[in-house]
């Protein structure tokens, strides 16, 4: 009867209950001053805690100059840390240091991955200009971290990383083409305005290209741009699909891979993420609070891309990394759409441009190379008239594609590019037969788009043509092939049975 009450009373009160309610997790970040100082030296200790810089002249070993640099890096304390780093450059500079110039100079160099806003610091200091011979070679091993490191940063300390951005890629020699792809498809994953990504991309990516990356001007050039296109595609998509879901997360570490933290979620089962997430799509994983002992801190944020989903689990590939309270508090989902197809684009362009005639035998006739003629295509042409249906520039580009072997039809949407492409075809198919053509394009919508404006055209009728459509989506077709081919077998063995 005491449950009854308060069920007649939940009814009474016609309280809506939402389905799945806000995570309400209270947590803490370490702080400096919890620190206990018995583990550290006396003079770790009074350059930390005291906040004793003269100290910094009695350092007399790398290693308390690391744990010095950790602890106050650690705990956030990034203005300090700036001037501690400081600090040691000074000394280094006026040999004021009893550590070793040559080593001090290195360990800098290789701490800047752990702090990327020292960049400048470090880049700007004699030390650097004295010992740049020796350790270029380290800074260009260090580079892509370093880059992506700045990058990620962005969505926190907005265009202030241009400048050790732009200072970075000046001291560079060179850069691989995969890593500069990596990097321009990070910054499509992690940038969130059209207007950011230009300013890094045009602004301070693009006047270094020719001189950071190795080959042909032309080749170089168009490699870039097509990056750069990829990049602004994904980035506009992601702001039209953003989509916050209402269920919050809590997040564990599961594994370390390729330099990601790979995240898992435990999911009710009747979770609606489940139904929402597929693989290869992109979210942004937010921390729903601030922690009790700062509650004034900004929301930390992680791009990541989803590696699996299924009934009450999802994995995630986080590209920024963790911080370090990433299981003790609750987190908040937003979907930004799917990365498939644009990650597609981004290893064909990477893989075209690296590996050249090896990928593509008229890799030279693409790029329009002095030196494509060498490549030599079979010469066709074939009977063709203006169509009265097409503009000028259409039936200059029916013509050309009757004309030449190969054809590149370039237009703004809107510009009749897939109808153009439909009168092609029915040339084509009047002129050749015989012949059969295979229609492709990096995403099923686009080939659908064309397929249905070409069934649907009444002179394409009349080619006589069954076109067919070619998925490779082959697991809907097979799946209920399995389940027949798994029911034949369970008949089977219950035969068997019963016959035994």
């Amino acid at each position: 009867m005491h449950f009854l009450d308060q069920w007649l009373n939940y009814i009474d009160t016609e309280q809506v209950l939402p389905l799945f309610e806000k995570l309400e997790v209270s947590y803490k970040i370490s702080k400096l001053e919890t620190t206990d100082w018995n583990t550290y030296s006396a003079l770790v200790v009074a350059v930390v805690r005291d906040k004793d810089l003269a100290q910094m002249r009695l350092l007399d070993s790398i290693g308390d100059l690391r744990t010095i640099f950790n602890l106050l890096n650690t705990h956030d304390e990034r203005v300090f840390l700036r001037n501690t780093f400081g600090q040691i450059l000074a000394l280094e500079a006026s040999s004021a240091s009893s550590l070793d110039p040559k080593l001090v100079a290195s360990s800098l160099l290789n701490y800047l991955p752990e702090a990327i806003y020292l960049i400048p610091t470090f880049l700007q200091s004699q030390t650097w200009k004295r010992h740049k011979p020796e350790l270029e070679e380290t800074l260009i091993y260090l580079a892509p971290t370093l880059l992506r490191q700045l990058v990620l940063l962005e969505n926190e300390l907005g265009s202030f990383i241009r400048h050790p951005f732009a200072l970075l890629l000046q001291e560079l020699k060179r850069v691989s083409l995969q890593d500069f792809a990596a990097l321009v498809e990070l910054i499509a994953l992690s940038l969130r305005s059209a207007e950011a990504t230009l300013d890094l991309l045009l602004g301070n990516l693009e006047p270094e290209t020719p001189r950071l990356l190795v080959g042909r001007p032309t080749a170089i050039r168009r490699f870039a741009s097509s990056l750069f296109g990829i990049a602004l595609d994904h980035i506009d998509e992601a702001s039209n699909h953003r989509k916050a879901e209402k269920e919050s997360l809590r997040l564990s570490i599961k594994d370390y891979k390729d330099g990601f933290t790979i995240v898992r979620s435990i999911l009710r089962v009747d979770s609606l993420i489940c139904r929402v997430l597929k693989i290869g799509d992109h979210v942004q994983l937010t921390v729903s609070d601030p922690p009790q002992n700062a509650p004034f801190t900004r929301p930390f944020s992680i791009d990541a891309l989803v590696l699996t989903t299924e009934m009450g689990l999802a994995t995630f590939r986080c590209l920024h990394r963790p911080p370090s309270y990433i299981e003790e508090c609750a987190w908040t989902i937003t979907q930004c759409g799917s990365f498939v197809t644009s990650k597609t684009l981004f290893d064909a362009v990477t893989s075209f441009y690296s590996q050249r005639e090896a990928c593509c035998k008229i890799y030279g006739l693409l790029l329009g190379l002095p030196d494509a003629d060498q490549i030599k295509l079979p010469s066709v042409e074939l009977p063709v008239a203006d169509v009265s249906s097409l503009n000028k520039s259409q039936n200059a580009a029916l013509a050309a594609s009757m004309k030449h072997p190969l054809t590149f039809i370039w237009g703004p949407p809107g510009t009749g590019k897939t109808y153009t492409i439909v009168v092609i075809l029915m040339q084509l198919l009047k002129a050749l037969p015989k012949s059969r053509f295979l229609v492709t394009a990096p995403t099923h919508n686009a080939v659908d788009n064309l397929l249905r404006r070409f069934i649907h055209d009444a002179e394409a009728k009349k080619c006589g043509a069954v076109p067919v459509r070619v998925s490779t989506q082959v697991s809907t077709y097979l799946k209920p092939i399995l389940s027949l081919l798994q029911q034949s077998d369970t008949d089977i063995i219950s035969a068997r049975k019963g016959r035994s």
